[in-house]
């Protein structure tokens, strides 16, 4: 499976919530948490094919890098089931891996892992 997740923090339609905000100054937003449901596409433009759904939270979890920790659940528009991925996003890399946990229906039992770019 190949998409493209859109993730919009502003502007009149955002997709993702922060839910909390740290309780401490730092640079790596150590404690914020955000919860998301995202727009998957088949192509990087946002006008391309609607293919799916990714929701789910991710939490600054460092206090010496910009990193995530996240869970999501991937919907794909027209299968009967999803797939749950989980793990640490240091989103800066320019190439990142999250783990495939399991899934759901036509999914159950998936495993393996996501290769996360930006």
């Amino acid at each position: 499976l190949q998409f493209y997740m859109h993730d919009q923090t502003s502007g009149s339609n955002p997709t993702t919530a922060f839910v909390t905000t740290p309780q401490i100054n730092n640079d790596t937003y150590f404690g914020v948490v955000a919860v998301f449901d995202d727009l998957l596409t088949r192509s990087p433009s946002i006008q391309s094919a609607r293919v799916g759904r990714m929701r789910g939270m991710f939490t600054f979890d460092s206090l010496s890098a910009l990193s995530l920790l996240q869970s999501a659940t991937v919907e794909i528009f027209g299968r009967a089931g999803s797939i749950s991925l989980h793990g640490q996003n240091p989103f800066l890399d320019p190439q990142r891996e999250l783990a495939v946990i399991g899934g759901s229906g036509e999914f159950r039992c998936a495993r393996g892992y996501a290769t996360v770019s930006t």
